[in-house]
């Protein structure tokens, strides 16, 4: 994992080709995909199921569905990134 300090340097064509690639297979990847849908899964029964007066455990998972969201988003951003890189490349 690439640690960011400062401002960090644009990536290359090239490595956002690769970035993009990387990012593709991960998210078609079809046990990427079960645990995804798991997780998910999870953590709507479980906001739903808790008590009213459970707000701690509603608020756990309204934020763990919230970030599983954001990786999701990130992962395309990087699909659509590497496909943008390419197109420019030709």
């Amino acid at each position: 994992m690439r640690k960011k300090k400062g401002i960090s340097e644009p990536k290359t064509v090239d490595e956002q080709i690769r970035q993009g690639t990387s990012a593709a297979a991960v998210v078609n990847s079809p046990v990427f995909q079960e645990a995804f849908e798991i997780l998910e899964e999870r953590y709507i029964s479980n906001w739903i199921s808790s008590s009213v007066e459970d707000k701690d455990k509603r608020e756990v998972q309204f934020m763990s569905l919230r970030v599983l969201s954001e990786v999701r988003l990130e992962l395309e951003s990087m699909i659509n990134s590497g496909k943008l890189a390419a197109r420019h490349n030709q």
